[in-house]
């Protein structure tokens, strides 16, 4: 199908972006957080628009777009502040019921019914989600490492969401998405991608801008402060917006997140990619570099409380044996769901 592998894209930036944000900003408020990619991303942005132009467009993409800018300001920043509050394998899996908010915002604001192998699809990337949250290594209670106490495990995203509140943000970060994945849908179908995402990022980039300065403390000198961090974190969220918007165009709203929920796979991929790189810093003899990584307790610090894989001996089981990792399984549900969307689309 020729939206699958934009929709791949999509999750593969959708979490790097998302782990990027927790490591080079991890350190700031929230609103720092969000200024630092909008503001970068502005000029790629504004270039691509400068260079496509803006046709004639109807009533019905800017009645999206401006609904869309609000929906996706909320979004964006509530993201932010909860990957600030707990580590990315902990925040982003919680984005899998997007998919579901999808396919009810869908059917309401556009009328389009999902196949019923494309809603099984779309359950077992949620199911798959949620055994990739449950299952991992480094999640394990006291008296639940083993593999015995199975119901214990798969209730646990329940106490992650009691416990963690940044997981719990996340959980109305993903009807929010649900919500502006239906807008963009709705704006490809009047503007091609390249210029339904220069419009929205014309419009949603001043826009977030003026509120986290208004709203937020920020000031126009904080924005170049990190001028090599900013670069990167706005490249990223450039190329994950166009990918995003290119996806949407090809299908439904609901086929293409059900597939860029894989993001969550991803997501712990990074996470774990972000710790070994942090542990290699951490265990590089003294005096070679006066500056090796941010002091644990940091936000973005891979071995700081609540990360999902520093555990360290919380992963092995009872008797000293290695804990079962729900990783895999997790994500072979969620990828058996998304090849299911693709084929029954």
């Amino acid at each position: 199908m020729s939206w699958t592998l934009p929709a791949l894209l999509a999750a593969l930036l959708a979490a790097l972006d998302a782990t990027l944000l927790r490591r080079l900003a991890g350190d700031l408020p929230p609103a720092r957080m969000v200024a630092y990619p909008v503001f970068w991303s502005l000029p790629p942005f504004l270039t691509l628009l400068a260079v496509r132009g803006v046709p004639d467009l109807p009533a019905p993409f800017w009645l999206a777009t401006l609904a869309a800018v609000p929906v996706n300001m909320a979004g964006h920043l509530l993201t932010a502040w909860a990957v600030r509050m707990a580590p990315v394998s902990r925040t982003i899996p919680y984005l899998c019921f997007s998919p579901v908010f999808v396919v009810i915002h869908e059917y309401l604001l556009l009328g389009v019914a999902p196949r019923p192998a494309g809603v099984a699809g779309v359950l077992l990337v949620v199911a798959g989600s949620w055994v990739l949250n449950a299952g991992g290594a480094g999640n394990h209670g006291p008296g639940e490492c083993g593999g015995s106490d199975i119901m214990a495990r798969l209730l646990r995203p329940f106490r992650t969401l009691a416990a963690e509140r940044g997981a719990r943000v996340m959980l109305g970060v993903a009807l929010l998405w649900g919500l502006g994945s239906v807008l963009n849908r709705q704006m490809v179908l009047h503007a091609t991608p390249a210029v339904a995402g220069g419009v929205f990022f014309a419009l949603y980039g001043p826009a977030m801008l003026a509120a986290l300065m208004v709203f937020g403390g920020v000031r126009p000198r904080m924005l170049v402060d990190r001028p090599l961090r900013g670069a990167v974190m706005g490249a990223v969220l450039f190329l994950a917006a166009y990918v995003h918007f290119t996806a949407m165009s090809l299908t439904t709203a609901a086929n293409m997140i059900a597939v860029k929920r894989l993001d969550g796979v991803f997501a712990v991929l990074f996470d774990r990619l972000s710790e070994r790189w942090g542990s290699a810093r951490r265990d590089r003899p003294s005096g070679l570099d006066g500056s090796v990584g941010p002091a644990p307790g940091y936000p973005g610090y891979p071995g700081s409380a609540g990360s999902a894989g520093s555990a360290g001996s919380a992963g092995a089981g009872r008797g000293g044996r290695p804990a079962r990792d729900g990783r895999l399984p997790g994500a072979a549900l969620m990828a058996a769901g998304a090849a299911l969307v693709v084929l029954a689309s």
